[in-house]
């Protein structure tokens, strides 16, 4: 059985505010975005764990692992790390009507990392999303409202932020006449 993980992860609500969506109006939650682990902060985070090899040494390796992660991509060679999943490179682009009017200048706009999550093993060491659900912990967090206004007479567009226990409260508040 998967432990639940301690840390909650944030979750902010937004409304669907697209007319032509199945889904519009409704409420949908969204991960609230914290700062990420820069490669050195997550040399800094696995040196902390378990003590196996020193901070300097993991930046050194995570450097190398992300230099020859790019450098087999480049050449289309897929990448299995085990636990983790495999990483793999995907073209972005544009068809074309014929074979002999396919062209990699002009039809490829651009390359994407693909990855596939690691799904075979123990239920807690998988990176699925079935099983990280199951081990996941979440907090309700903002309500997330984009709005408009103009600033010098520039349209500028911005999050309004309210926590959203202030919402549940004051909706669970009577009426005062």
């Amino acid at each position: 059985m998967a432990v639940a993980n301690e840390i909650p992860m944030l979750v902010d609500l937004y409304k669907n505010n697209n007319t032509e969506s199945k889904g519009y109006g409704m409420y949908y939650g969204r991960v609230f975005p914290r700062d990420g682990l820069t490669l050195k902060g997550f040399a800094k985070h696995l040196s902390e764990h378990g003590k196996l090899a020193s901070y300097e040494m993991l930046v050194l390796v995570l450097q190398n692992a992300v230099s020859c992660m790019r450098h087999l991509l480049l050449e289309g060679v897929p990448i299995k790390l085990d636990g983790l999943g495999t990483f793999k490179a995907g073209i972005e682009g544009t068809g074309a009507a014929s074979i002999a009017d396919y062209r990699a200048d002009l039809n490829i706009k651009g390359i994407r990392i693909n990855f596939l999550p690691e799904a075979s093993g123990d239920e807690s060491d998988k990176l699925t999303k079935k099983a990280l659900l199951k081990q996941a912990t979440f907090q309700m967090n903002d309500y997330v409202e984009v709005k408009h206004k103009t600033i010098d007479g520039k349209d500028v567009t911005y999050q309004e932020r309210t926590p959203i226990r202030q919402i549940v409260i004051k909706q669970a508040e009577p009426d005062q006449p």
